[in-house]
C-alpha cells in the first residue's frame, strides 16, 4: 500500500552533461502531471509521463529539472547561406545605389536573425534519453519508496482504528436488549394513548407496531458493519491502488452508523455511534493520502 506523498531526488554529472532531478507527489484523485523542464529539453515530456506511470498510479507529479550541456552536442548552429547572400547582394545594391560608404562586414548580416539559427541534432533523444532515464530513474525510486514508507504507516494506524470500529459495534450490540426494552416502552405508550379513545383501530395499532418493530432491529445493520471492516482489511492486504476501495467502504461504515444512530433510542447506543463516526472520520482523512 503507498501513500500519494513523496519526494525523490538524484544528480548525474560528467564532463558532457549536467542533470540534477527532483520529483514530488501529493494527493488526487487520478494521476496527474506537472513539469518544470528546460525549454531545450522539453520535448521528452511524453517519455517521462510514461516513465513516471510505470511506478505510480494515482496523485499529482511534479518532475523539475535543472540541465546543463558541457558538450554532448545536444543543440547545432545552422547558416542560412542563402539568405546571407540575398541580404549581401541587397546591400551592395543599395552602396551603390546611394552611393554609401564602408564595407559590408559579417556584423551586418549578424543582425538578422534568421540567418544563424540553433537547431536541435537529429540525434538529440539518442545522446540525451539514456541520461535522463537513469537520473529521473534514480529519483522516482526515492519517490516510490517514500510512498510506500508512509503507505506502511497509514496502514498501521487504520489496522488500529480498525480494531477499535469492531470493539465499539461490539458495544453496540451489546445493547441491543435495552433499546429493544426502550422500543417496547414507547410501543405500550402508543397502545395506550390510542385505545385512551375507547374506539379501537386494528388498523392503526398494525401501523404502530409494525413501524415500532422495524425502527427497533439494528442487527441487519451491525452484521453489515462488522463485513466491511473484514472487506476493509482484506483490502489493507492486497497490493496496487486500493484507495477509492478504501474510501468506499468508509462510506459504507458511515453509512449503517448513521442507520443505527437513526433507531436508537438507548442513549449509550447513540454515543457509540458518535465515536464509530469520529474514527470513520479520521480514517476518511487519511484515505484520501492512499494510492
Amino acid at each position: 500500500m503507498q501513500s500519494m506523498t513523496g519526494y525523490g531526488k538524484a544528480d548525474l554529472k560528467n564532463k558532457n552533461i549536467g542533470i540534477s532531478v527532483e520529483i514530488s507527489s501529493v494527493n488526487n484523485r487520478f494521476l496527474e502531471f506537472g513539469f518544470r523542464l528546460p525549454k531545450q529539453i522539453s520535448f521528452l515530456e511524453p517519455k517521462f509521463k510514461g516513465l513516471i506511470g510505470s511506478k505510480v498510479s494515482r496523485g499529482k507529479v511534479i518532475l523539475a529539472i535543472n540541465y546543463e550541456d558541457y558538450g554532448i552536442g545536444i543543440d547545432k548552429l545552422v547558416v542560412s547561406l542563402t539568405l546571407a547572400d540575398e541580404l549581401n547582394r541587397r546591400a551592395s545594391e543599395l552602396k551603390k545605389k546611394y552611393n554609401l560608404a564602408g564595407e559590408i562586414e559579417v556584423g551586418h548580416l549578424l543582425t538578422f536573425p534568421d540567418v544563424f539559427k540553433v537547431e536541435k541534432s537529429e540525434e538529440i533523444e539518442e545522446k540525451i534519453w539514456p541520461f535522463m532515464k537513469t537520473v529521473v530513474n534514480r529519483a522516482l525510486g526515492d519517490l516510490v519508496a517514500m510512498r510506500k514508507r508512509e503507505g506502511a504507516n497509514l496502514k498501521a494506524d487504520m489496522i488500529e482504528r480498525l480494531k477499535l470500529l469492531e470493539d465499539g459495534i461490539k458495544k453496540v450490540g451489546e445493547q441491543c436488549p435495552d433499546n429493544v426494552a426502550a422500543y417496547r416502552e414507547k410501543l405500550s405508550q402508543k397502545l395506550a394513548e390510542v385505545l385512551s379513545t375507547n374506539i379501537p383501530d386494528e388498523a392503526r395499532l398494525e401501523e404502530e407496531i409494525a413501524y415500532l418493530a422495524e425502527r427497533c432491529d439494528i442487527t441487519e445493520e451491525c452484521v453489515r458493519f462488522i463485513s466491511h471492516i473484514k472487506q476493509f482489511r482484506a483490502s489493507l492486504r492486497k497490493s496496487g491502488p486500493i484507495g477509492k476501495r478504501l474510501n468506499f467502504l468508509l462510506q459504507e461504515l458511515n453509512r449503517e452508523a448513521n442507520t443505527i444512530g437513526a433507531k436508537a433510542s438507548n442513549t449509550k447506543i447513540s454515543h457509540l455511534v458518535v465515536e464509530l463516526k469520529e474514527e470513520i472520520e479520521k480514517m476518511r482523512e487519511q484515505v484520501q493520502n492512499i494510492e
